[in-house]
């Protein structure tokens, strides 16, 4: 009996434990919402890059491998996956021309959502622990999903930012509206690792401009 009440002690451990390492801790990471109109992030950086994938031929990439604008020798490496590059037809980029990233479909004919992850890796002492993207034509189920070795560490989507222009009034929301459709550069501050991005959509995610680095200072915007 003793020692099944070991057994049993040691189970209900176990399973706190992996609760806890399942658990995604919203106050491990604060996002900002940059003021309208701005398509890149205010903060301060020790190294950032951008890839604006103007330089892009439209086509599905298998996998993309990206240095931000800072050349291979450069503190950063992402390695995207099962992307797809679309030349701005009207609203989607940033500057209302070039190219922007999106998520393929598995068939034209079913319009099923296949998500585009995003590897990330750096080879400086100071961790990546800033990501932010330009979100544009924001759409319901929007989503992106971050994770550290396979876990997930923090999850925001498209209800998170109706959420916080609730927060803010109607008049602030209108600044970011073109056409009934939500457009913001999203800015997620970590103080915790991440490696990996997953983006992911029951539509289209449309994005643009995505800036990786090691923020010092963070930017202007709401929380």
């Amino acid at each position: 009996m003793a020692s099944q009440r070991i057994c049993l002690f040691a189970f209900l451990a176990a399973v706190q434990i992996l609760i806890g390492l399942v658990n995604v801790d919203a106050s491990n990471v604060t996002v900002k919402i940059e003021p309208a109109w701005r398509t890149e992030s205010s903060a301060r950086f020790e190294y950032v890059g951008i890839e604006k994938f103007d330089s892009l031929a439209e086509r599905r990439h298998v996998q993309y491998v990206s240095h931000y604008g800072l050349g291979s020798s450069g503190p950063i490496t992402g390695t995207y996956s099962n992307l797809v590059i679309e030349p701005v037809q009207r609203y989607e980029g940033v500057d209302r021309c070039g190219m922007y990233a999106t998520i393929p479909f598995f068939s034209r004919t079913s319009r099923v959502m296949s998500p585009f992850q995003l590897r990330l890796r750096s080879t400086s002492p100071s961790v990546i622990n800033f990501f932010g993207f330009y979100w544009t034509v924001m759409k319901p189920h929007d989503a992106v999903t971050f994770y550290n070795n396979g876990v997930e560490v923090f999850s925001f989507t498209e209800r998170d930012v109706t959420n916080l222009f609730r927060k803010y009034g109607t008049e602030e929301l209108e600044k970011y509206l073109i056409e009934g459709k939500v457009w913001c550069f999203i800015s997620f501050y970590f103080n915790i690792r991440f490696d990996r991005v997953k983006f992911e959509q029951h539509s289209r995610m449309e994005t643009d401009n995505h800036m990786v680095g090691h923020f010092t200072h963070r930017g202007e915007g709401f929380s």
